[in-house]
């Protein structure tokens, strides 16, 4: 079976087997888990797991247009609609933005969230992720240091880290009330080698 097609550790119980979806998967999984709501590509929505669509899980929002902190964002919604992940927060924040780079490539995803972020909301401490195979942190960082990109302030969450937050979400219980976005930055790691241009 090739990497790109291998199924997560037997610890993570999701029974799917596209990589890209076990991920957004537990990307749902650890958002419920800290009190956000999450947004899934709209196209990506209709996959089965269990006896739900994604579009169905708990904690998935149904249209972008639901969240206040993007609703007089129009251009933003229609640029975020394919986002593989985003996390909202009380209606008014958003943790992460998040481009889980399976396939696709990791300047496709920069473009994607680059172009979210020059049409949406102003706000401070988005995360701006890219989700990637242990073995892509590489190139992660090295095209997030590119000029077009540094504005993101781009942050890395590697396949084996989210697995291993998973798995404390799952095992743990860990709540919203329990842990602070701190946490989170612990499992993320920041891609910058130089300072932001402004």
């Amino acid at each position: 079976m090739a990497i790109t097609e291998k199924l997560l550790p037997s610890e993570m119980d999701i029974d799917v087997r596209r990589r890209h979806l076990q991920i957004q998967i537990a990307l749902i999984e650890i958002g419920l888990q800290l009190g956000f709501r999450t947004w899934i590509a709209h196209n990506d929505k209709g996959f089965q797991y269990g006896e739900k669509k994604v579009g169905e899980l708990e904690g998935v929002i149904a249209r972008l247009s639901d969240e206040r902190v993007l609703a007089s964002y129009e251009e933003a919604r229609v640029a975020a609609n394919l986002i593989d992940c985003i996390w909202f927060k009380n209606g008014k924040l958003m943790p992460a933005v998040m481009e889980v780079e399976q396939s696709t490539g990791v300047t496709s995803g920069l473009t994607r969230i680059k172009k979210f972020q020059d049409l949406g909301p102003r706000l401070a401490n988005i995360r701006w992720v890219i989700v990637a195979a242990d073995e892509d942190r590489e190139e992660v960082i090295r095209k997030a240091n590119t000029l077009q990109f540094q504005s993101l302030n781009t942050k890395y969450f590697s396949y084996s880290a989210v697995e291993e937050l998973y798995s404390l979400c799952k095992r743990r219980k860990i709540s919203n009330k329990a842990v602070n976005e701190e946490f989170l930055d612990c499992f993320i790691e920041p891609c910058l080698t130089t300072l932001p241009l402004n």
